[in-house]
């Protein structure tokens, strides 16, 4: 793999790696990346997204080791067949904005101003055809099964896409405090979700993370000399099932059961497979997807990067994967390729960590 060697990762999905190579903006190069062929397939440059370089120049100092990846959030290809292939990317700094493109284009395509005020894009994913995306607001929920949906006609090049906007109908979780000994806990502190496809049918995950950080005195706190230590673990996990009902609307069903099913959940996606031997079924198996925080233009890793396994059928968490620490911008991803050359025991899905 000398070709791409030095290159940063960005994401991956359907068996392509996301990758980049350059140093500065003017020589940065994205493309599409078969470790098992060694196909590299060349993508639009990242420099025709507006805001792309003022975003790319101040994360150069502070993640010079991958700033690409500290921007791009999630990455998404149509399928695995580059020939009818679209490129869809979820950008951090600008929650409100997804971009798209087909190889061999020259420019990416720019999709903004659909959402409300307060909302902003939560997973992306290519289902049937289409590209879904979720969107979330932490101060809404819904209480049935009925969730609202958009419909927008994307158009690539001449090719058109359809780009359904579901709204998370799961409650914004319980959040409880409380202090002891200069340590303040806190329960379901956050959530998150993720879109996957399983068995031909659309599932979102989501899960909520339980908090431990050192208090702050008030005087320390207001002169921001230093981030307090956070240590995070996982919580919940629950599993939706997503079916179109009308136009305007989803139902989303919660699941208890994957039958024979393992979702394997990481940082910018999550793989489904079934039967596969060793595996938990009907478990998640994930992988901590929080790798820093910041106040101000201070920047700490979290304390550890934790990794498990959680069972739906009683809700118990085996956390067989270390602990460790890790460097910012080190992100751990599940990665399934696109030939069997690993399922000589029906097992094609397997940890990679690239920095």
């Amino acid at each position: 793999m000398e070709s791409v060697q030095g290159g940063w990762f960005c994401g991956c999905s359907k068996g392509w790696l996301f990758l980049a190579l350059g140093t500065t903006l003017a020589n940065l190069q994205i493309f599409l990346f078969d470790p098992i062929t060694r196909v590299q397939i060349p993508l639009p440059p990242l420099s025709t997204i507006s805001n792309f370089e003022d975003c790319f120049t101040s994360c150069r100092s502070e993640w010079s080791r991958n700033p690409a990846a500290y921007i791009i959030d999630e990455v998404e290809p149509s399928s695995s067949d580059v020939s009818q292939c679209i490129v869809a990317a979820r950008l951090s700094d600008e929650d409100e904005t997804l971009v798209l493109c087909r190889p061999g284009d020259e420019r990416w395509t720019i999709v903004k101003g659909l959402l409300v005020e307060g909302y902003c894009y939560g997973s992306i994913i290519f289902f049937d055809g289409e590209l879904y995306a979720s969107i979330v607001n932490s101060n809404e929920e819904y209480d049935d099964n009925q969730a609202p949906l958009q419909i927008h006609s994307i158009m690539i090049g001449s090719q058109r896409v359809n780009l359904k906007l579901i709204y998370s109908s799961t409650s914004p979780p319980p959040f409880l405090c409380y202090a002891q000994e200069k340590l303040l806990y806190c329960k379901d502190n956050y959530r998150s979700s993720c879109l996957v496809e399983s068995n031909g049918q659309l599932l979102m995950v989501t899960q909520t993370w339980d908090a431990i950080e050192e208090e702050q005195e008030q005087e320390q706190e207001e002169e921001d000399e230093e981030i307090p230590l956070v240590y995070l673990q996982a919580g919940t996990f629950q599993v939706f099932k997503i079916q179109n009902t009308t136009q305007d609307t989803v139902c989303i069903t919660r699941l208890t059961h994957l039958d024979k099913q393992s979702l394997f959940l990481g940082i910018g996606g999550c793989v489904a497979r079934e039967n596969l031997n060793h595996f938990h079924k009907n478990s998640i198996y994930f992988l901590q997807v929080f790798d820093y925080r910041g106040r101000g233009d201070k920047i700490r890793p979290y304390v550890c990067r934790e990794a498990g396994v959680y069972h739906l059928d009683d809700g118990s968490i085996k956390r067989c994967f270390p602990s460790i620490p890790t460097k910012s911008c080190s992100y751990m991803h599940w990665f399934s390729p696109n030939i069997n050359l690993f399922s000589l025991n029906g097992d094609n899905c397997f940890n990679t960590s690239i920095k």
